[in-house]
């Protein structure tokens, strides 16, 4: 067998590389693709391994990878339930700047030698029934092992496991190297991303023992957790070093599993992919090299004042135009001209998951409030995906176009129905402003706020994830609040936090208009921030840190 050497074997249940793909629910995929583009840049030796979710049972309406990639000749098997399932095998190439090539491997158990219920393990992203979650992690982790092996990659330096869904790799390898725990754990890392107890998996002793038989190891309550089988205990008892995604994530990942030891690794984003056009023109004529060594963004505070002004306009007459022209973003039937957004006006964008801690509404709290500082000068766009079932993230984004209504004439308000990587792109590259307000410390790191100040936008945003740490590098590239101390009563808190996000309001909008020289100042500083939150950064850091 061809052996091809690997440093990094890079396994993520997502991984949002097009809006084809229906692969990925939000910022854990949209990261997990930066860090490959990352990877095929910087030369790193490394593969991907994920799942395909091929959507739909019936062949004319299945999700079709071999549109987007090749169909590899090799084949694995994962035994559920005691049935060998048959796992297929596609391949994505990212190729990096300069021509190396990270592969990327999708696997997926939609082919016609499984059964409908086996093939439908690979359905759905993040399937809510537990067999099939778990099924689908065993594809993922067990398969993906095997997969690389049956692939030639039979030296790998160090399998990283990007979030707890990944963690049956772990049990796949210690199989393979005859339950030596020490063997498994010098060459696996692990990264979690979930701040709020909630989002870590849990799968009954009962179900894994009939799922995954006898890849469970005698001693799985002792890696693991001794009621339940804890896929986040399990990863990182098996890991030579866990890393959280930002230094107030790496507090809150050591109060929530006491006596770990955590490194940090602050998440980034991958620059090139989130530009806009006429900013990387800009970028190209002012900022040498700044798509291999976005370090230079650190002279970003060279390019005249004028033309990053006039640059960052441009792209946002792209994004209101576009918003203009989808009605459906207005909750009034009968439009009008003043209806529509202006591209004078302040604009602030707002686009993340609809869930409870990450406060979509808390502008609105105080409805008087917000008309006296942003009566006829602000505009605010919202975007976030709701499931169908969803009721509680339906209802949500059914009251935010409310207050657009009761505001209508005063303040305008869109929001968009969708939330996709197009959505998300158009929205940093154009908005103003990019609020954040989630309850901390709930938010892990975020990076959509990284992505606005690439493109000249400025935050406005809780003091939690990564803007503690923007904030701190540069207090000029936006603001910060969300100081309040009663983080156990959320009605107060809210109340807190929406004053001190009006009052911090009333001084952009104050910024924006009538000071025009410090606002693209701070623009220039919000650029700069590049220099450190983007994902080459970030890789250098797991290689040097996390892969040592």
């Amino acid at each position: 067998m061809e052996n091809n050497p690997l440093h990094v074997a890079y396994f993520s249940m997502e991984m949002a590389f097009d809006d084809r793909f229906k692969n990925y629910a939000g910022g854990l995929g949209v990261l997990a693709a930066d860090t490959a583009y990352s990877l095929a840049d910087l030369g790193i030796n490394a593969a991907c391994v994920t799942l395909w979710y091929h959507q739909n049972d019936e062949k004319e309406k299945t999700l079709d990878p071999s549109l987007y990639m090749k169909k590899r000749e090799e084949t694995i098997e994962v035994q559920i339930e005691g049935r060998k399932v048959k796992v297929v095998i596609w391949q994505m190439d990212i190729v990096g700047k300069g021509g190396f090539v990270v592969p990327v491997f999708f696997l997926s158990a939609y082919t016609p030698e499984n059964t409908k219920w086996d093939r439908d393990l690979t359905k759905y992203l993040y399937a809510s029934d537990r067999y099939t979650r778990l099924g689908q992690e065993a594809v993922l982790g067990i398969g993906g092992y095997r997969a690389l092996k049956k692939m030639g990659y039979s030296t790998i330096d160090y399998y990283h496991m990007n979030e707890g869904h990944t963690a049956l790799i772990g049990l796949e390898r210690l199989r393979a190297n005859g339950n030596v725990e020490e063997v498994v754990r010098n060459k696996s890392t692990f990264t979690t991303h979930t701040p709020v107890p909630a989002g870590h998996d849990y799968f009954d002793y009962p179900l894994a023992q009939e799922t995954l038989g006898d890849i469970l190891p005698p001693n799985i309550k002792d890696i693991a957790t001794h009621d339940k089988l804890g896929m986040t205990q399990l990863a990182m008892n098996l890991s030579v070093r866990t890393n959280s995604v930002a230094k107030r994530h790496r507090e809150v990942t050591q109060e929530m599993f006491p006596g770990r030891e955590i490194e940090n690794v602050t998440n980034g984003m991958y620059h090139p992919r989130w530009v806009g056009n006429p900013m990387k023109e800009l970028f190209d004529t002012h900022l040498e090299n700044w798509e291999q060594d976005p370090s230079v963004f650190e002279h970003s505070f060279n390019i005249p004042n004028e033309d990053i002004f006039h640059t960052h306009m441009a792209q946002k007459k792209e994004l209101i135009d576009w918003i203009n022209g989808q009605p459906q973003c207005f909750s009034m039937e009968d439009l009008t001209n003043d209806d529509y957004f202006n591209e004078d006006t302040l604009t602030i964008g707002f686009a993340r998951r609809f869930v409870p801690y990450k406060r979509p509404s808390l502008i609105f709290k105080n409805l008087d409030k917000l008309r006296e500082v942003g009566y006829k000068k602000l505009q605010i766009v919202f975007a976030g995906r709701c499931h169908p079932d969803d009721m509680f993230c339906n209802k949500l984004r059914d009251s935010i176009a409310h207050f657009g209504r009761e505001l209508r004439g005063q303040i305008r308000v869109a929001v968009i129905p969708e939330y996709n990587l197009d959505v998300a792109k158009r929205l940093v590259t154009g908005c103003d402003v990019w609020l954040n307000n989630p309850i901390p410390p709930r938010e892990a790191s975020g990076t959509s706020g990284m992505k606005a100040a690439l493109n000249g936008g400025l935050n406005l945003s809780v003091l939690d994830g990564w803007w503690i740490e923007g904030f701190e590098q540069r207090p000029m590239s936006g603001w910060g609040f969300g100081g309040s101390t009663h983080e156990n009563d959320f009605g107060v808190r809210d109340e807190y936090d929406a004053n001190e996000l009006l009052d911090n309001l009333a001084g952009v909008i104050h910024t924006y208009y009538e000071n025009k020289d410090e606002w693209i100042e701070r623009m220039k500083h919000a650029i700069a921030l590049t220099s450190y939150f983007n994902t080459h950064r970030m890789v250098q850091e797991y290689n040097k840190m996390i892969w040592k």
